[in-house]
């Protein structure tokens, strides 16, 4: 592990490695924030960890100077190299997970060596198809420091606009059993925005050390989706979450995990998690309402039907049974190798 940083940024990838440069290319144009170091999970097998380093390294690319083999971090790394970024020389540190560990487990194969490691102070996790403005890391932790918040979110922007935000957070609704952004699509003037909100949203999250070591990671058992709104909830209980209006982060939605576009276009695989684990978050933190959750839930799924997409009616009941048996981990359809 390299020494003296105060922030570790901690990227999860599957075959990204188009969507990494750009966010690369944005990380390093970040100012008037703490020394940070960069931490990349591929859980897309060795093919991909070998074109992520080359993309990464090859003629105006963000990173220089060669590439450095390490040993890995923990057991759950194959192999793993360190790379400089081209501009501010922060180090990248690539590791080739073992497996598809979904998005907690990407997070916590770095959070767990980071976490025997002394001086850091907070991580910063971004998704892959993120490209943060030059200010987003130091009004985070600015916002943090001056509001004792151990979680906080940015401003998700779509690219290229600039006068609504995407979202500002998520929140859970119990009556309608639904998880909504807050003041999505909103003017981007903030008003009272933590008040009503349960989490950031995931893209772009900053948590303290203090707060992590408080709470634990990331519940693994979700694999894919609400895994951040299960800890934004326990960090929100324990060392309060906030909102950085002034840390943007423009944010293409959906590309990493297939859940963009309209209910017919989403990947059945993204239906399923979905389903599944909004389940599997309500049992845990409103078990009053699980049964009225399935209920909704089980009849608003027949908006894939109206539609016209059958494959995502089917995959959202099969999440709901899944859930409603406990189910959890990694599904037998989760790939294991980024195509």
């Amino acid at each position: 592990m390299p020494a003296g940083f105060e922030v570790a940024i901690i990227i999860v990838g599957f075959g990204h490695s188009d969507d990494i440069v750009k966010c690369l290319n944005a990380i390093a144009t970040q100012r008037r924030c703490p020394k940070f170091e960069v931490f990349i999970c591929e859980n897309g097998g060795p093919a991909a960890f070998d074109a992520l380093v080359q993309t990464l390294t090859e003629k105006g690319a963000p990173c220089e100077g060669g590439v450095e083999p390490l040993e890995p971090a923990s057991s759950e790394f194959v192999r793993a190299c360190r790379l400089r970024l081209a501009v501010g020389q922060a180090t990248v540190a690539i590791g080739e997970a073992r497996d598809n560990f979904g998005y907690a487990g990407g997070i916590n194969a770095w959070l767990r060596p980071l976490l025997a490691e002394p001086d850091w102070t907070a991580v910063w996790i971004l998704n892959p198809d993120t490209w943060p403005e030059p200010d987003a890391l130091a009004e985070l932790v600015a916002y943090a420091g001056k509001r004792g918040k151990g979680m906080v979110g940015s401003r998700l922007m779509i690219p290229g606009r600039s006068d609504v935000a995407s979202s500002r957070g998520l929140k859970w609704n119990k009556l309608s059993a639904r998880l909504t952004g807050v003041d999505i699509f909103a003017p981007v003037s903030p008003e009272d925005v933590e008040r009503r909100m349960d989490s950031p949203t995931g893209p772009s999250m900053y948590v303290t050390r203090n707060c992590i070591e408080r709470i634990g990671l990331m519940d693994e058992s979700f694999f894919l989706y609400w895994e951040e709104v299960d800890w934004a909830v326990r960090a929100k209980a324990a060392c309060g979450v906030g909102y950085a209006h002034k840390s943007v982060v423009p944010h293409v939605m959906g590309t990493t995990t297939g859940s963009a576009g309209g209910r017919g276009k989403r990947s059945a695989f993204s239906v399923y998690l979905s389903h599944r684990n909004q389940l599997h978050f309500v049992r845990r933190h409103h078990p009053r309402w699980f049964l009225w959750t399935l209920f909704v839930t089980f009849v608003r799924s027949g908006e894939y039907l109206a539609v016209g997409s059958t494959r995502n009616f089917a995959a959202a009941l099969r999440g709901l049974i899944a859930g409603l048996r406990g189910e959890k981990g990694r599904p037998q359809m989760a790939p294991t190798r980024a195509p």
